[in-house]
């Protein structure tokens, strides 16, 4: 049986990269359209593979090419966004075990590929592990090293060399912009309280953390 959280991810990606669409409003629409299927976990987990393929595309397809035999270019579209999620929950989920993610890969190739893709699926993702990722920091060329851990094209990063920023600033700047801000909340005191807010959250499964500042909440 189809995850139905990881499905619709994938149908979101695939938007994403044929259509061209805007990762927030195709994931706004397939929430909207799903709502009444979805838990709370399911739509954090569906908005935790939207935005983390999206940021981390180039490293995971880097991941892709070390195992696959056929060029990234030949792989079917949904197959190729079935890896890309995949991989991205095994490097950068740590709450998800490696088989969950390689299992619920598999059973969305049956569906969405042709006889051999969950073989060809199979074969990738049981060998991809978190080592994969540190690998990357071992490249000596320093351009392609930052590119490929940081998930950022090498043009960028010669472009920021080029305007007199030394390598360790455009690497803390390409580092720094794959960290999601987190959302940050005030509460309406006529509504209800802190501590009341706070639990209401908690209650659907949201973490919550408490700042310095006056009624202030953070997202994680």
């Amino acid at each position: 049986m189809v995850d139905k959280a990881r499905e619709l991810a994938l149908k979101i990606l695939y938007k994403i990269d044929k259509e061209q669409a805007y990762s927030n409003i195709a994931l706004d629409e397939m929430l909207n359209q799903n709502r009444k299927d979805l838990n709370v976990k399911d739509v954090g987990l569906i908005s935790e593979i939207v935005y983390g393929v999206t940021t981390w595309k180039l490293t995971l397809d880097e991941i892709i090419k070390k195992y696959s035999k056929i060029r990234l270019k030949k792989i079917s579209p949904w197959i190729l966004n079935i890896l890309r999620m995949s991989i991205y929950q095994i490097i950068f989920l740590n709450k998800i075990p490696k088989s969950a993610a390689v299992n619920e890969g598999v059973t969305l190739s049956k569906r969405y590929g042709h006889k051999s893709s969950s073989g060809f699926t199979n074969a990738i993702l049981r060998k991809v592990t978190k080592d994969d990722f540190e690998e990357l920091n071992k490249i000596v060329n320093n351009i392609e090293r930052i590119s490929k851990t940081t998930s950022m094209p090498e043009w960028i990063i010669q472009e920021l060399l080029n305007d007199g920023l030394n390598e360790d600033v455009v690497e803390e700047i390409c580092r720094n912009s794959n960290i999601r801000p987190k959302l940050s909340i005030r509460v309406n005191t006529l509504k209800t309280t802190k501590q009341e807010l706070k639990q209401m959250l908690e209650q659907k499964g949201i973490e919550v953390e408490e700042r310095n500042f006056k009624r202030l909440f953070s997202f994680k």
